[in-house]
This record gives structure tokens, C-alpha cells and sequence, in this order.
């Protein structure tokens, strides 16, 4: 028997043998010490048998104590994963051993007690949890969330209460995280409950430093790290990695993208393996890779495996890639840990890994056994990514792992636990802040930190700020004691963890089956009938909810990867100092012409290193020279939109380049007095400059070196890093409000975020203030390499090397798309330009009635003594009457030294004694308005002699206050006395919501005939005609629809010269917008910017000719085609097909319907006179960007409704939109409700237009129209789904019969067939589609109208209707 086992009783040891073989030297090592009872780090790459090393002692000795008889009913070993679906692994892993050795000790005549095992975790369902309360397991598998709720419940913490040993798994990927940061001071909080420090098993892939991760691991104890032993033997593993180049050149690509040819390289790599593993840098591109993978394999070739997957879906493609019916999967981060899914034999990387260690983590998936080789295939997705991916594989090969960073003095992680400790005990000041201390996070944490932080949740910063607060928890500063109340019980445990909100939307089949989520921006951005990939499947859009998006299966044509938004730190800076290395051996082995030869130590294939070398060389011939760890690139170049731009190639990482971007920025910003944009990344920073020149060269060499870290400081607060930061922070802090059942849309969360900056903002010591600076400053950027890297560049061991080129480099591409992108994507606001909340106008709209200010003026109810303590430190002084509690509680607050009873007749709390004796001894005036401010909000409405009354004051000095907090719009004057402005503004939001509550929600058909009915002409057939082009003008339709169905059914009797004659009277002008398909739309010369020139108009792709053309007309103006030459109309033909050029004559697009001239020489001549004459030609100026406000007004006037659907239609930007229109509702000029059904949940109606609009929407008439089915303002399919009886597709072939806007007839094909979808509607609806179909409305090229298909029910009605029987068919001629 090996040494080794000689720790384990006799049927542990003979099992181990028999089914595992020798033990790995982790096993070896890691055992002794943990048979000691130590505490040990095992780190070791994939496939060394870490999970035995640290389970198999635990088990030998619980099956020791089973075999006599001897289990407690406890949990005696916690191990904790940060992945679900790794603990799940765990049991059933654990399961083998113990069944094994189990069996080996019946064949031994032993009967052990069962050793339970479970798992608790966020997907556990509650009879399982009730269960595991009854019976603890004696192992226990949890996640850092479940241990946290563990702690905050009396229940959990029972349940705890016998744990001797802790193992976590994957501690790399927590180490440096809050989540890791949280889960360390969970643990902590466990020693104390165990009343011992617990040892503590580490688990972890290969990481650095030892000493930090260890140290972070043990935890602290009396000012130094408690002991650990460390196990990490040094373990070679064969390895073969190679970056591929899935192109030939880069430069020139087969079928205008890589994509094609990296899934036909992948797709062959998996068909030569069992099982292959595609690694992709974000859930888009693995819904990419996925989709054209089974493309070519077939569908079920390929599947995705992501967080917004759902848990059912990842379970089934790890059970499918484990018994190897999966060939591929893939997956992002989501799979680097060691979740079990067998074999594999190929790992591919899509795109450059983030960082080295990230690398080897994938690398070890495959070839998961010691003995056998790794296999890894790198694809870079562009040429700027090959150089980083190569330096990415050559750090793999070499085992250059980054160092871990974990964060220190986390406030809001602390603020946390301080409110679920409040929960679980009664604890002093002292307590709270020795128990933190023995986390390594907060091993410097002082006692004015965690008071500060205390106060905040006390609600402190709030009262300061004259807000109403919500205590988290109370905390008694007289005694340095702090309870919990029921506030904090709920926050605790329905808004704890580390992991931020992002308000993805659920995706469910209509059956109610989850499938995963959604990031928000990208529904918002998506449509009723959109087709995505989600899981590898392709999935329509049935409904958009407020939280959820109902979806049915589709096929995959036209289906789009979606977009999720990340936040990522950035590559740290000592990778970047061993690129920036990299970079420069290739720079200097180019000099010397042997470029070739320093490309081979980076695994590159022989086209990734041709391709390669060309970047290098391509980039030294633009600039010179290549970005490197002794040098910085500042290249000048004129950007495409006119404006000056400035890049600095840095190769030192974003977390360096963010920070020296900000002060880039501003010193531009004072230097030229130019609006100044930055964006960076991991490879440069670019400032784009508008309305200025860029700086004179040096301006990098200029910032100098000094004070550094207190100039980032002062920038930051203003960056959109901050702003997002923050919030983050104030969630965790729990201060943002419990997170209840549901979504909470992004929006809210922002608002939120920015009104609690606001608050926090007027607080220089406020600790989330503290907290978000030191994240900014240590672990989203790195100001200590910031400053070396600006000594470096005043010592001269960096050189800036400068340059002006007229077109920017090839290594500039990359970080110009991102600009653009950032500019077009605006993801997060910046907190420095938000005061908060959009400020409502003084005059109030909504009538704000006696019974809305009593409402919203209420007292709260009082539930104990410590409530009222807290009341008195929210509210103020209580005089008899103001709340309903017995004076019991106001003696016993007294008695403990909380409470002060002070003339005149005041109960006040005594950490306010200095303010009112302030207020009411000394005349401070600063003091007697804070109280009538307070006084105000929590006792108004207020008059002047009851506010002179309650504080013994002068009834002027009452007045007095009262007019300068009405001057400072703090007050408003009302009958009845002052209201406090938030206060009246509540009322108003009672109004509101009883307003909101008294609209009644219609049926969509009576929306749809709404519109219509809105919508249509009258008079003769030109004004008709005339009114549909006002009421279409903007909305753009495939050019058959105008006069294949549109006007000639929008215009009665409409003729093709009525549009011809309105269009030479100048009422309308069209433009062509080509695409696929090619659209057309109709604008009023009004809205058009006769100064701007068409997108497209300097396009190098032009012919000579037709750049001739568009500069002849650009001088001359309107002209006719004979007056621009004999040969002018083929390229004002082409150019009007490209948007170019326009006609005031329709005659041109009817020629681009009939597509190719006649082949005829007489017939062509014939066609090209009509159009020479047909109307003027000149250049296709675009429209204005209209006003916001004037865009919503053209969108009620068609609609009637704004929403998020109609207001897609129009071009608004739904965000900005909704922001306006929450300030009209509250001042009246709109309504909100929920007038329609199946539209998105935030509709408004113009308040002048309510009536109408409730009067159509509550009509139960039956109207009977037909109208074709590409109606532009058919709401059908177009902002509504149609039942799914009477779905149809929108083309001018087919054509609707409607009965109170129900969809009772369809007709398609060209009238062809008729689908019947309500019988007893056919005496109406078939004539009604006859007489359309004469006037020239329905069909209007077609001579006959011929039925071919029809139900036998239809019969009668369509001879009633005219129709006569010629052979089969039913035809009625015109």
C-alpha cells in the first residue's frame, strides 16, 4: 500500500486502490496536512485529483464514525463552489466513494449509518429545504449566496452550528472578486459561530502569488496571517497550442468575413474529435460560433453554454457533451471551472483570452488526466488580434500567470454583513469590527470605517441630506450597540450577494418553460416577430412583457445573435509589461530580418505567422515603430467626420490606460478648448477632438509625474466607470432597496443609482463615496503602474515617439471601431452630469385633491419601541397626536438614554439634543429651518401659527420660515396651509395612479381600427391623396408597396398621374433608401435640411460619371435629365437607386420597379423620352434631425398611443421618450395606462385627446373595412400580434377584411384564396372586399379578381357579392 494511504482505515484505502489507483503527488502532500487538521492551499492545474485530496480524509472519517454508530445529526464538512452546477457535480462525484466504500464495509459485516449528502443552493426547491433543515446533511455543498443566507437566519446558523471543516473549491476564480471578498467574511462569521478558527481547504488552478492566496485563504488572527500549509507541487503536463489563422491574408478576405472560414476550420477540427470544447469571448459570439457550426454539422451538432442560457439547458448540454452525444459546445467563462463533462479531446479559443491564467485554465479542460496531452487551437477573429493571441498562447507555454489582487476594505460588502448580522444578534461596535479584521480583505479596517459605514445604515447620511431614511438596521450610538429590525431581516435576505442586477429579461416558451436571458438594451432595441439564437436554437418573439420575452421555435433564416453588455477589468498591467516586452522583440528582430525566426516561440501556424508578420510590417511602415514596454506611440490623423484625432498606442493595459486617459483628457480639454472625447482599451487610448484643433505635440511628456493619484481621484467621480461603479456598490450596500420578485428594469436601476449619488455626493465621508473611489483607483484601473509609467516617461526609460499621417495606422482600427461604437451606444450615463431625478415644473397639472395630501401625508404605524426611536431620528419631535404608540415605549427609550423630553412639550431622540437646543435656545438659524423643514415634510400641511405653536416661536419668525422654504421651492403654498414639495409630489402620484387605475384595457382589434379610423382621407381623390402622403410622410416601405396597394387604398380613385401632380407641385418629395429591400419613403419639404448633402454622396465607389452628374446638379439645382445631357438618365437612374438623386415625378421609381430597359433600340428610346420629360432631378437632401418633441407629436397624431412599439416606428428613442413623458404626466398634459392589450406596458395618450381616444378604444361598433395587408398603419403584425388563426404575412398580394378592427377575412395570393376566420361575418365582410376591389382600393392591377380556394361557407356571400362561377373559380371582373 502506498504510503500515502497508510492515513485512511483499511476499506477507504483498499477502495481508493481498486478504483482510483496511486495517489498524484497532490494527494500525497495535500492529505498529511489535512489529516492534521490544518489549513491548506492545494494548487495544482486540472486533472490532479484535487477534489479527493481534499474529500477523501472527510469521508474516511465519517465513515468511520457511520461504521459506529456514531454520526451526529450535523453537518460536519461545508464545501462551497462558486458555480451551482459544479456543486451538483460534487454530489454526484462524492457519491462513488462513499457507495464504494460503503459496499467494501458490508462485505466486511458492517451495517454503517447512511452519510448524507446534499446540495443548497439558489435552484433548491423549498420541500428540499425544509427537508435539509430537519435532517442536516453531514456534507454539505453551497454556493458563497446560500452560505450568506445560511448566516442571516436563526434556522441556517443551527444548521452550521457543528461544522469542523470548510473546503472551497475554485479559489482562483474568487480570490480577486468582492463574491470572494463576501464569502471570506461569511467564513469568519462561521469561526465565531463555531467558536473556533475551522480549517480551511482551498482548492485552486495553478495561481500567484502562494503567499497572498494562502493568506487570503487562512484569514487573520491578532495582527498576522493565521498558518497554512500550501500543497503545490510543481506538475508538467504536456501541452500543444497553437494560434490558426483561419485565412490566408487577413487583408483579403474570400467571402468579405472571417466567420465562414473559422466555423469550416472548427467544424473540422470537432468531426476529427470526440468531443470538443469552443471557448468564446462573450455570449454573442458563442450564439455565433454555435449557429454556423450547425450550419455545417446539422442542427444538435452544437449547443451554447452560457449564464443567460437557462440551468435546464446547461444541464442538458452537460449531459449530452459528457456521454458524448454532443460533439461541440460552446461556452464562455462559464465552463473553465471544473464542472464534469468527460472527456475532452479538443479545446478551440475564439478571440484572444483576457488574460494568461484565463488561458491555461481552458487549456486544462482538455486532456483532463496528468498522463495526457492538452490540446488547444487559438483563432483569432481579425489581423489585430493575432499579435495578442499569440502573446496569450507564448504566456501559456511559458507559465506566466498573473498575480492575483484581491480587494481590500470593501464597504459595501462589509455594509452587507453588518445588516445580516444585525439579523442574527445583538453585537457591539467592537464585535463587529474584531470579527472583520480576521478577514484578510479588512485586516486594516479601523473603527471609524465600520462606524461611518453603520451610521449610513443607520440612515445618517440621509436625515443629513433632509431625506426621508429607511434604517437598515438601528443603531444605538450612546451604548455602541446595533440590533437588527424586521427591515433588515428582508434585506439580508432578498437582496444579498455580490453579484450585480443587470435587469436581464426571463425568456419563456409560451408554455411557461424558461430558456434563459436577455439583456435589457437588446429588447429594447427588438420587435414582436424578431427571430434570435439563444442555447444554439432559434427563437421568435411572440410578446415582450415587463419582464419576460414569450418566444415559440423558428427556423434559423434571419435569426441574429443578441448582444448582452459586460463589464470587464481590463488586461492587468503586468501582462501588458510582458507584451509590451513581446512587442518589442518583434520590433527589433524585424530591423535585423529576422522577423520570421523570433515568431516561432509564439505557436503560431504558418498562416498565422505570414499574416502576423505582415501586421508588424504594415504597422512599422506607418508609424515606425511598434508600441513596447520602453515606448508609447501618439499618432495624429484626421477622422472621417472631419474632426482631429489623437491615439496613443500603450501596451500597458486598460487598467493604465483608463486612468492616463483622463488626464490626456483634460489637459486637451485646458490646452485647446475643443470638446474632447476618450475612449481606451488594453492597447491605446484615442482622444477625438471637436471644435478645435488637437494639441501640439508633447502633450503626453506634459502631464508630468506629481500627484498623480489625487488628480485620477478628482477625475473619476465624473467617469462613467464611476457612475456604474456606484451603483453596483450602493446595491451591495443594500442601499437601493429590496430586490423584490421580478425584474428591475436598467432604467430604474440607473435612476436610482444616480439619485443616491446625489444624496451621497452632498456627504464627503460618505463610505460608498470612499468605496467606489478605492475600486476605481485599485481594482477597475492600477494607479501604482500609472505612476511608474509616467516616471518612466519623465526618467526617459519610456520614450513617447510622435507622428502625423494623413490616415491613421493599421493598429488604430480596433480602438476607432470601439470609439464609434461607444459614441452610437451610449451603455452608461455619467454620474457627474446627474444631479438626480429629472426636476418636475413648479405649477403642478394633476389636481391634487384633500383626500391625496392626507394620503400621502399618513403617519406610519408603530410596531415597538425601537421603531419609534427610529421614527424620532427619521421624522423628528413627537408631540402628543402625531402617532399612535403608547407612552410606555417613549419612558423606556427614555430610561435607556435614547429619548429627551424638552419644552415646549417636545419628545425628541437624544442624538439630536445639540440641534434643538440650537434650534430653540440659541436662535440658529440654520437649526430653526431644518426643523420647519422637517416639520414640514412629516407634519404638514402647515400653517403658520401651528408651526409657531409647536416650537414656542413668534408667529413671524413661523411666517418668516415658511416663505423663504416656499421661495426655495421646498414648500407649496396650498388651501388648508404649506405642503412640503415631496409631499405634494407624492399626492400627485396618488392622482396619477388612481388615474392610471380608472383606464380601462381594450381588445388590440379596437386599437387597430382606431388607427385606421384616424387615419383615413375624405374628400376628392386628389385631397385624398394628398392627406395619405401627410399622414405616411416618414415611414419608409419597399418601393412596390406605394402603388401596388397603399395609395390606391388610402385613395379613392387614385390614379398615377395624382401622385406624379402632387409630387411637381411640391407638397411631397420621395427618396429612395436602399437595402434589402431597396425602401422608399415620402418627406414634405419642410422636413427636409436643404443644406446637407445625402450619406453616400462623396462614396469612392462612384463612377466617374455619376460623381459628374452629382456635381453638375449640385451647381445647376433642379434641372430636367435633357438639360444635364444626352446621356444623363442611366446615372441619374443609378444614383436615384442608390438615394442619391430624386425626381419630382414618380415615373423614375415605377422605371426602377420594371427593373431592366427593353431590349427594343424603339422601345428603350420610348421609355428613356417619357422619363427625360417626366420631372426635374436633384440631389436627394436628407431630412432634419427633428425635435424630440416634435417626433412625439407626429407619432400621438397617428397612433393616438405612445409607446415603446409606435415610438420604434418613428424612429424615437424609447429611453429619452419615457423621460419626457413621465414629467407630462405628472404635470397633465398626458395620460398613462394601460389602454391596449398586447402593447408593452407604458402607454400614454395626450390628455386634450383622451376623450377620443377612450371613446374609440371603448366602442364596441363593427366597422367594416378592407384593407391590404402592407398597410403601413395596419397595427397587425406590426405593433400587435394578430391571433394565431389569423396570422398573415404583410406583403401587397394579400389583403384583410376586418369587423371592429378582428381580422374576419383574409385574402392572399392576389386574392386567390380566402381563409375564412369568422363565418357568420361573411354577409359583411365579402361584399365589403368586392367593393374595395372594384373602387380600385384592393388590387389595383388586377383585371379580374379570381377566386380560387374558398370554404364551402363562403360560397353564398361571394355570389351575393358579385362573384360569378367560370369554371372552378369565382370571379368578379372590374
Amino acid at each position: 500500500m502506498d504510503k500515502a494511504l497508510s492515513l485512511f482505515g483499511p476499506h477507504t484505502a483498499q477502495w481508493f486502490e481498486s478504483c482510483v489507483g496511486q495517489p498524484t503527488r497532490v494527494q500525497a502532500e495535500g492529505w498529511p496536512a489535512i489529516a492534521r487538521g490544518e489549513t491548506a492551499l492545494i494548487a495544482a492545474p486540472t486533472g490532479t485529483g484535487k477534489t479527493l485530496t481534499a474529500f477523501l480524509w472527510f469521508i474516511d472519517r465519517l465513515t468511520g464514525l457511520a461504521a459506529r454508530g456514531a454520526l451526529e445529526e450535523k453537518t460536519y464538512v461545508l464545501y462551497i463552489s462558486p458555480l451551482k452546477a459544479l456543486g451538483n457535480d460534487i454530489e454526484a462525484n462524492l457519491r462513488r466513494p462513499l457507495a464504494g466504500i460503503a459496499a467494501r464495509m458490508a462485505q466486511s459485516g458492517l451495517a454503517p449509518q447512511e452519510i448524507r449528502v446534499a446540495v443548497r443552493n439558489g435552484d433548491t426547491p423549498p420541500a428540499e429545504r425544509r427537508a435539509l433543515l430537519r435532517h442536516p446533511a453531514h456534507i454539505l455543498i453551497t454556493t458563497p449566496e446560500s452560505l450568506y443566507l445560511f448566516l442571516s437566519t436563526e434556522a441556517g446558523r443551527a444548521l452550521l452550528g457543528g461544522v469542523e471543516a470548510v473546503i472551497v473549491d475554485e479559489l482562483h476564480a474568487l480570490i480577486d472578486t468582492k463574491r470572494g471578498v463576501h464569502l471570506m467574511l461569511s467564513l469568519e462569521r462561521l469561526n465565531a459561530l463555531a467558536g473556533r478558527a475551522l480549517p480551511r481547504i482551498g482548492l485552486s488552478a495553478t495561481i500567484a502569488p502562494l503567499s497572498v492566496a494562502a493568506a487570503c485563504l487562512a484569514g487573520w488572527q491578532d495582527g498576522a496571517p493565521r498558518p497554512v500549509t500550501v500543497v503545490a507541487p510543481e506538475i508538467r503536463k504536456a501541452a500543444d497550442i497553437r494560434v490558426e489563422a483561419a485565412v490566408e491574408d487577413f487583408r483579403s478576405l474570400p467571402e468579405g468575413s472571417v466567420w465562414p472560414e473559422i466555423f469550416r476550420h472548427v467544424y473540422e477540427s470537432a468531426r476529427r474529435a470526440r468531443t470538443t470544447l469552443v471557448f468564446c469571448e462573450g455570449r454573442a459570439t458563442c450564439e455565433k460560433m454555435a449557429h454556423g457550426l450547425n450550419q455545417l454539422g446539422g442542427e444538435g451538432f452544437a449547443r451554447t453554454h452560457h449564464g443567460c442560457v437557462s440551468r435546464e439547458q446547461r444541464l442538458e448540454a452537460e449531459r449530452q457533451l459528457k456521454s458524448g452525444e454532443l460533439r461541440v459546445l460552446c461556452a464562455t467563462s462559464s465552463m473553465e471551472l471544473g464542472i464534469d463533462v468527460g472527456e475532452i479531446d479538443l479545446v478551440v479559443q475564439i478571440g484572444a483570452p483576457s488574460a494568461i491564467s484565463r488561458a491555461l485554465q481552458r487549456l486544462g479542460r482538455a486532456g483532463h488526466r496528468p498522463d495526457e496531452v492538452s490540446v488547444m487551437r487559438l483563432y483569432p477573429r481579425e489581423m489585430g488580434e493575432i499579435l495578442p493571441t499569440a502573446f496569450i498562447a507564448r504566456g501559456a507555454i511559458e507559465k506566466t500567470i498573473e498575480s492575483v489582487r484581491p480587494p481590500r476594505l470593501c464597504l459595501d460588502v462589509l455594509a452587507q454583513h453588518l445588516v445580516s448580522m444585525a439579523v442574527e444578534t445583538r453585537y457591539s461596535v467592537e464585535d463587529a469590527l474584531r470579527l472583520a479584521r480576521q478577514a484578510y480583505s479588512y485586516r486594516e479596517l479601523s473603527r471609524e470605517q465600520v462606524e461611518n459605514v453603520l451610521c449610513m445604515l443607520a440612515g445618517d447620511f440621509e436625515r443629513e441630506a433632509d431625506a426621508p431614511a429607511s434604517p437598515r438596521l438601528d443603531y444605538d450610538r450612546a451604548n455602541g450597540v446595533v440590533t437588527g429590525t424586521p427591515y433588515s431581516r428582508m434585506l439580508a435576505l432578498m437582496s444579498g450577494g455580490t453579484i450585480p442586477d443587470r435587469g436581464w429579461f426571463g425568456v419563456y416558451l409560451e408554455d411557461g418553460t424558461r430558456l434563459g436571458e436577455l439583456d435589457e438594451e437588446f429588447v429594447f432595441e427588438a420587435r414582436l416577430g424578431d427571430r434570435f439564437l439563444l442555447g444554439a436554437f432559434s427563437w421568435q418573439i411572440v410578446n415582450i412583457t415587463r419582464d419576460r420575452v414569450l418566444v415559440r421555435p423558428c427556423d434559423a433564416g434571419g435569426a441574429q445573435s443578441p448582444f448582452w453588455r459586460g463589464d470587464g477589468m481590463g488586461r492587468p498591467y503586468e501582462t501588458g509589461l510582458l507584451f509590451g516586452r513581446y512587442w518589442r522583440e518583434l520590433e527589433d528582430a524585424a530591423r535585423a530580418h529576422r522577423l520570421e525566426s523570433a515568431l516561432m516561440p509564439f505557436a503560431l501556424s504558418p498562416d498565422g505567422r505570414a499574416n502576423a508578420a505582415r501586421r508588424v510590417r504594415d504597422q512599422l511602415d506607418a508609424l515606425g515603430a511598434l508600441p513596447t514596454d520602453r515606448a508609447i506611440l501618439a499618432e495624429h490623423f484626421s477622422s472621417e467626420d472631419g474632426g482631429e484625432s489623437l491615439l496613443f498606442h500603450s501596451a500597458f493595459g486598460r487598467r493604465v490606460n483608463l486612468p492616463l486617459g483622463l488626464l490626456l483628457e483634460e489637459a486637451a480639454t485646458a490646452e485647446t478648448g475643443a470638446l474632447v472625447r476618450m475612449h481606451c482599451d488594453d492597447d491605446g487610448i484615442l482622444l477625438h477632438f471637436t471644435g478645435g484643433e488637437a494639441p501640439r505635440d508633447g502633450l503626453l511628456e506634459r502631464l508630468g509625474a506629481k500627484d498623480v493619484r489625487a488628480r485620477v481621484a478628482r477625475l473619476l467621480p465624473a467617469s462613467a466607470l464611476f457612475s456604474m461603479a456606484f451603483r453596483y456598490n450602493a446595491y451591495r450596500a443594500l442601499m437601493m432597496g429590496v430586490r423584490r420578485g421580478g425584474r428591475l428594469p436598467l432604467w430604474v436601476q440607473r435612476l436610482r443609482g444616480a439619485q443616491t449619488f446625489a444624496r451621497a455626493a452632498q456627504s464627503a465621508n460618505h463610505p460608498l463615496l470612499w468605496e467606489t473611489l478605492r475600486e476605481c483607483m485599485e481594482d477597475y484601473t492600477d494607479i501604482a503602474a500609472l505612476e511608474s509609467v509616467l516616471s518612466g516617461i519623465a526618467r526617459g526609460g519610456i520614450a513617447v515617439r510622435e507622428t502625423h499621417a494623413e490616415r491613421p495606422s493599421p493598429m488604430a482600427a480596433a480602438l476607432r471601431r470601439q470609439f464609434e461604437a461607444a459614441e452610437m451606444y451610449d451603455y452608461t450615463p455619467q454620474t457627474g452630469a446627474q444631479p438626480g431625478p429629472i426636476p418636475l415644473p413648479a405649477a403642478p397639472g394633476a389636481a391634487v385633491d384633500a383626500s391625496a395630501l392626507r394620503e400621502a401625508s399618513a403617519p406610519r404605524s408603530i410596531s415597538s419601541a425601537q421603531a419609534l426611536h427610529a421614527l424620532l431620528l427619521n421624522e423628528g419631535d413627537l408631540v402628543p397626536g402625531d402617532v399612535d404608540a403608547p407612552i410606555e415605549w417613549l419612558e423606556s427609550l427614555a430610561a435607556q438614554g435614547r429619548a429627551l423630553y424638552i419644552e415646549p412639550g417636545l419628545w425628541i431622540c437624544a442624538e439630536e439634543a445639540e440641534l434643538y437646543r440650537a434650534a430653540l435656545e440659541e436662535g440658529d438659524l440654520a437649526a430653526r429651518e431644518r426643523l420647519a423643514r422637517r416639520c414640514l415634510r412629516y407634519r404638514g400641511p402647515l400653517t403658520a401659527d401651528v408651526l409657531a405653536e409647536r416650537y414656542g416661536w413668534p408667529e413671524e419668525l413661523a411666517q418668516s420660515l415658511l416663505s423663504a422654504l416656499e421661495t426655495a421651492g421646498v414648500a407649496i403654498a396650498c388651501e388648508g396651509g404649506y405642503v412640503h414639495r415631496d409631499v405634494y409630489d407624492r399626492a400627485r402620484r396618488i392622482v396619477v395612479r388612481r388615474q392610471r387605475a380608472a383606464v380601462v384595457t381594450a381588445p388590440p382589434e379596437r386599437f387597430v381600427e382606431m388607427v385606421l379610423a384616424r387615419n383615413q382621407s375624405a374628400g376628392a381623390a386628389a385631397e385624398r391623396l394628398s392627406q395619405a402622403v401627410r399622414r405616411l410622410a416618414g415611414l419608409a416601405l419597399p418601393l412596390a408597396h406605394w402603388e401596388g396597394a397603399v395609395l390606391p387604398g388610402r385613395s379613392l380613385g387614385y390614379r398615377p398621374d395624382m401622385l406624379d401632380a402632387l409630387l411637381a407641385r411640391g407638397e411631397a418629395v420621395w427618396r429612395v433608401l436602399p437595402g434589402e429591400p431597396t425602401l422608399l419613403r415620402f418627406l414634405s419639404p419642410e422636413a427636409i435640411d436643404w443644406n446637407a448633402l445625402p450619406a453616400g454622396f462623396d462614396d469612392p465607389t462612384l463612377s466617374e460619371e455619376e460623381r459628374a452628374m452629382l456635381a453638375l446638379l449640385s451647381r445647376r439645382g433642379a434641372s430636367f435629365a435633357s438639360a444635364l445631357g444626352p446621356n444623363a438618365l442611366p446615372a441619374l437612374m443609378r444614383l436615384a437607386a442608390k438615394g442619391l438623386v430624386r425626381c419630382d415625378s414618380f415615373a423614375p421609381v415605377r422605371a426602377l420597379l420594371e427593373g431592366k430597359e427593353p431590349e427594343a433600340p424603339k422601345q428603350r428610346a420610348r421609355v428613356r423620352a417619357k422619363l427625360s420629360a417626366a420631372g426635374r432631378w436633384e440631389i436627394a437632401r436628407p431630412a432634419q434631425e427633428g425635435e424630440l418633441a416634435a417626433r412625439m407629436k407626429a407619432a400621438f397624431e397617428r397612433w393616438g398611443i405612445l409607446c415603446r412599439e409606435t415610438a420604434r416606428l418613428e424612429g424615437i428613442p424609447w429611453a429619452e421618450a419615457l423621460a419626457r413623458l413621465r414629467v407630462q404626466e405628472y404635470t397633465g398634459e398626458v395620460r398613462r395606462g394601460y389602454f391596449v392589450r398586447a402593447l408593452s406596458g407604458a402607454q400614454f395618450v395626450r390628455e386634450a385627446e383622451l376623450p377620443r381616444v377612450a371613446a374609440a378604444l371603448e366602442s364596441d361598433g363593427a366597422i367594416v373595412r378592407a384593407v391590404s395587408a402592407c398597410d403601413p398603419l395596419l397595427a397587425w403584425g406590426l405593433l400587435v400580434p394578430p391571433p394565431e388563426e389569423a396570422a398573415f404575412v404583410r406583403v401587397p398580394g394579400n389583403a384583410l377584411v376586418l369587423v371592429g378592427g378582428r381580422v374576419a377575412l383574409i385574402a392572399e395570393r392576389q386574392g386567390r384564396r380566402l381563409r375564412v376566420i369568422e363565418e357568420n361575418s361573411l354577409p359583411e365582410t365579402v361584399p365589403a372586399l368586392a367593393r374595395a376591389y372594384l373602387a380600385g382600393q384592393l388590387f389595383p392591377r388586377l383585371n379580374a379578381l379570381c377566386v380560387k380556394e374558398a370554404p364551402a361557407c363562403a360560397v353564398p356571400a361571394l355570389e351575393q357579392a358579385g362573384f360569378r362561377r367560370e369554371m372552378l373559380d369565382y370571379v368578379l371582373r372590374r
